[in-house]
């Protein structure tokens, strides 16, 4: 009850905590539409007169590539008259017409250096001989500036024929580099204007005109705003800046000005095309951006004023379910859903909280072997049963302050009042033996069993303050009891305490350990059963430490398999290898054959063939001497994957042999189907043999190498350590022997002078 009570009440602390929460969050969002709203009219108005400088900015674009596109037209067609030499033929005339009505050209001209022309009008006949004095002054002009050898543009003009306001262009046409006549077309200003306002480029808003230096309106706009007339002349632009707009006219800068017209507000830029004496005026409407403006403004307060309400109605509605449902939400956030009992978070709050008063205690961890199997067997729902009277039986021998969770599966931890290992065992012992009488009431043959490991907090294993600490203990000896399949209770003591930090040592020390070079390599030799003479040898990691502490491969190989940094430890051993081999033969020496182990996992790996070719191509050593050691359970199931791999490494000259054959499950099939250089025979053998416990080992044995020389195999038996083994081996007809009868595992150096410095 205490425990519910206290649940009631963080949670009601917490619900108003939400609600001064949310108050504050309600009155941040009131002032921050008011001062969105500010802030977005300041965003529109910048926006909208970076809109019209863009605008100008595009559109002087477009008429710059109409203009361009024009003249390349003309260009290109003047080259033709070039190359067929076709001005002076009867169907010039023709030509010419054609070429004018494939395009936008209002007429087009050739005239000779006699300043005689053809002229081809749109939906006229094409008049031939016309003296350029019977045309306007402008056309005129253009024809004098392009047989000057001059690519130009003509002034806008009123076109005497169709009372149009259009300009001219005029190109050279040259034959033999000599200019021998001048193209012009005309073409209407009206739809060089509509090439930018066609493109969308203006808004609803936007008007564009065409206006000289003078401030003279060349082209107007639909709406027009300044009745072809300057720009000067028009009473609504303010007088006291006539002066300095046409000093930035003249100079060609861009002018920028704002003004108001039948009460509306503008704004405009005035900047230079780039050709002639040409500005564009582009004129903004900026009352209309407003409204639309003031349409966005009023839209985004209603949203603001809608998630106000939103969140004061989610507010309120919320906190009337969180009292409703009080009790279903403790449920849901303390307890298991399955068996009612603590979960784990709530368990380690509840642990945290009471070790930080009493730190005699302990804590136990209860787990039922191949659970998953059971459930498998008898079904879910009587697994879940399983789980509910575990719970019960638990909780039916607790002590007051004492507690309980279930945490993943069949898994529960229990919180116990209690240092005494004795007292603790009879405890447990108890609970598990009710626990495992469920399987009588299913009349069933089956044998439930329970692993459990128990970590105290006692002097010796003071815990600094930490309630973690005691469950990543009571997990280590957990694992420790799931070592043997019976039920069994194991406590964490120093020597697990030892063996944690050890293991902790060697998990964060590892990667640092491989990168300073403190894994070093050690040789056995293996040596000629006939000759008794150094054959090869084998290399073996030892670690040594910084501090000069040696570690074991038995204390660091296991964490590494897990882990998988066996396989970065593999590399770096078969690279020592290839190093050593190196040594002897720049010494002179001649070398011997080195054996490498290699897991399971680094020869699976796609680029594995690869990476060890690249190393002995690195130091320059003969693959022959490399002998890849690989272990049979990577055989099994995988004879085809493991051939194609062994076949790669043979291609290069290394040599694989199967290490520790017949520790396990062996197959001599094994042996007809993989195409191994080399069996190397476990200790196993010769310790069943000579210790008389297993006479048909002796048989087997024989057989074995009798069949690894018929399949020119060579052999190795590992593990000789006195003379009677050795005289066993060499009996047998085994090719070579390796072990402490011969020698230990030493380092390099004194490998090196022991061996090597009588093969020089």
């Amino acid at each position: 009850m205490e425990e519910k009570m206290m649940i009631k009440g963080e949670l009601e602390k917490k619900m108003k905590k939400m609600i001064i929460i949310s108050s504050v969050i309600v009155v941040l969002l009131l002032t921050m539409s008011i001062f969105l709203r500010i802030y977005l009219n300041h965003i529109v108005r910048n926006n909208m007169i970076d809109q019209v400088d863009n605008t100008v900015d595009k559109y002087i674009h477009i008429i710059q590539k109409q203009i361009d596109n024009d003249f390349q037209f003309l260009d290109s067609f003047a080259s033709v008259l070039q190359l067929e030499n076709i001005t002076n033929n009867q169907e010039f005339p023709q030509v010419l017409e054609e070429t004018n009505e494939q395009n936008d050209f209002i007429t087009m001209m050739y005239f000779d250096l006699n300043e005689r022309g053809v002229v081809a009008n749109l939906n006229q006949e094409v008049l031939v001989n016309k003296p350029l004095t019977d045309f306007q002054e402008e056309i005129q002009r253009v024809v004098y500036d392009t047989l000057a050898n001059q690519r130009t543009v003509s002034d806008i003009f009123q076109s005497q024929l169709t009372h149009e306001m259009i300009y001219a262009y005029g190109v050279p046409v040259y034959q033999n580099k000599q200019i021998v006549g001048a193209l012009i077309a005309t073409q209407t200003v009206e739809l060089l204007m509509d090439a930018g306002q066609g493109s969308g480029i203006l808004g609803g808003d936007t008007y564009a005109y065409l206006v000289d230096e003078s401030g003279q309106v060349l082209v107007n706009s639909q709406y027009d705003i300044f009745h072809q007339t300057s720009i000067f002349q028009q009473p609504f632009l303010q007088k006291q800046d006539y002066q300095q707009m046409k000093e930035h006219l003249k100079d060609h800068q861009d002018i920028t000005f704002s003004f108001e017209y039948e009460n509306a507000q503008y704004h405009a830029l005035l900047k230079p095309i780039g050709l002639k004496d040409w500005n564009l005026l582009c004129v903004n409407m900026l009352e209309n951006s407003h409204l639309f403006a003031d349409r966005n403004m009023r839209m985004v307060g209603l949203i603001f004023l809608s998630i106000i309400l939103l969140v004061v109605g989610l507010l309120i509605y919320g906190y009337r379910i969180i009292l409703k449902n009080n009790r279903e939400l403790q449920k849901v956030a303390y307890f298991d859903h399955l068996t009612g009992a603590y979960n784990f978070s709530y368990f380690m709050t509840l642990g945290e909280r009471y070790f930080m008063d009493n730190k005699c205690c302990s804590v136990a961890v209860l787990n039922i072997h191949q659970f998953k199997f059971f459930n498998e067997i008898f079904g879910h729902d009587l697994g879940d049963q399983l789980l509910c009277h575990e719970k019960k039986v638990i909780e039916n021998h607790l002590h007051d302050g004492e507690f309980f969770c279930r945490d993943t599966a069949d898994q529960f931890y229990v919180f116990l009042c209690e240092t005494e290992e004795s007292v603790l065992l009879t405890r447990l012992n108890q609970m598990m033996e009710e626990i495992i009488e469920y399987m009588d009431l299913l009349h069933t043959n089956y044998h439930l069993k329970i692993h459990c490991g128990v970590a105290i907090s006692s002097e010796e294993l003071i815990v600094d303050n930490c309630f973690e600490d005691l469950m990543v203990r009571v997990m280590f000896a957990l694992a420790k009891s799931k070592e043997t399949i019976l039920s069994n209770i194991w406590f964490y003591d120093i020597e697990l305490h030892e063996q944690e930090i050890m293991d902790n040592y060697i998990e964060s020390h590892m990667e640092q350990a491989l990168k300073d070079g403190e894994f070093q390599l050690y040789l056995q030799p293996k040596v000629d059963m006939e000759t008794g003479q150094l054959q090869s040898s084998e290399a073996l990691v030892r670690w040594t430490t910084q501090d000069n502490q040696q570690l074991y491969p038995n204390q660091f190989i296991p964490i590494f398999e897990k882990s998988g940094f066996c396989m970065k430890l593999d590399m770096y051993m078969f690279e020592q290898a290839c190093l050593q081999i190196r040594k002897w033969m720049d010494q002179g020496i001649e070398p011997i054959g080195i054996s490498v182990n290699q897991s399971k996992l680094l020869f699976y790996e796609s680029d594995y063939v690869e990476r060890l070719n690249a190393i002995v191509q690195k130091y320059q050593v003969p693959a022959h001497l490399l002998t890849l050691e690989i272990l049979e359970d990577l055989v099994i199931n995988n004879v085809d994957a493991v051939n194609e791999k062994i076949e790669q490494l043979h291609q290069i000259g290394f040599k694989v042999s199967m290490d520790d054959f017949g520790s396990g499950y062996s197959s001599l099939n094994i042996l007809g189907k993989i195409d191994i250089d080399e069996l190397k025979i476990d200790r196993i053998f010769l310790q069943e043999i000579l210790d008389g416990k297993n006479k048909k080992a002796q048989i087997i044995l024989e057989e074995i190498i009798k069949l690894t020389k018929i399949l020119s195999i060579s052999t190795v038996v590992e593990g000789i350590e006195t003379k009677e083994y050795h005289d066993f081996v060499k009996s047998l007809g085994c090719h070579y022997g390796q072990g402490y009868y011969y020698d230990r595992p030493i380092s390099q150096q004194e490998f090196e002078i022991r061996y090597m410095k009588e093969r020089r």
